[in-house]
């Protein structure tokens, strides 16, 4: 019995390691387990609340430390790429930047992009393609979104006044008339 309980405990560290470590992540599992109970209430497993709750609970137990496990691992990739390609890296990492200043723009970038991409045989469907490879036009179509968002950036920054505060020398020395 003791080994079950040190079992439960371990378990429970470790899924808030995951949530202390990688908050996004683990968010996102919930909000994909919140929305799998309510498709099991509503579509599949109608009426049986408890057992649907058991199911995505135990779901969750076992889902948030493997998202954790595949976060750490991809931490150590990027590791990895930061050390042997430090031009990949620094790109992905300023388009990163750009999204944390910008993140309505570089969403509006990537949803007109895969639009584009879709539309692409509906707008032209007996026209072949240039390039007839798939994932060949998912990176170019990539590499492009990085480009325009590197482009329009600046141009943003323009129409943003909170963008860069100027600088103002501090003058501690003078004393304020009261």
């Amino acid at each position: 019995m003791t080994n079950i309980i040190e079992f439960l405990n371990a378990w429970r560290e470790l899924i808030t390691k995951v949530f202390g470590e990688y908050p996004l992540a683990g968010a996102l599992v919930t909000i994909l387990a919140i929305g799998i109970f309510f498709w099991l209430q509503g579509e599949w497993r109608r009426g049986q609340t408890k057992s649907n709750l058991l199911l995505v609970l135990l779901g969750w137990v076992i889902l948030v430390p493997i998202v954790g496990f595949v976060m750490t691992v991809l931490s150590k990739v990027w590791d990895f790429l930061a050390a042997t390609l430090p031009f990949v890296t620094e790109i992905v990492g300023s388009f990163y930047r750009i999204y944390q200043h910008h993140p309505y723009m570089v969403l509006i970038l990537m949803t007109s992009g895969i639009i584009v991409f879709y539309a692409w045989n509906r707008w032209w469907p007996g026209r072949p393609h240039f390039m007839q490879n798939r994932y060949l036009r998912i990176l170019c179509l990539c590499v492009g979104i990085v480009i325009v968002a590197h482009v329009l950036s600046p141009v943003v920054d323009l129409f943003n006044p909170t963008a860069t505060p100027t600088s103002q020398p501090a003058n501690n020395d003078q004393k304020k008339p009261h």
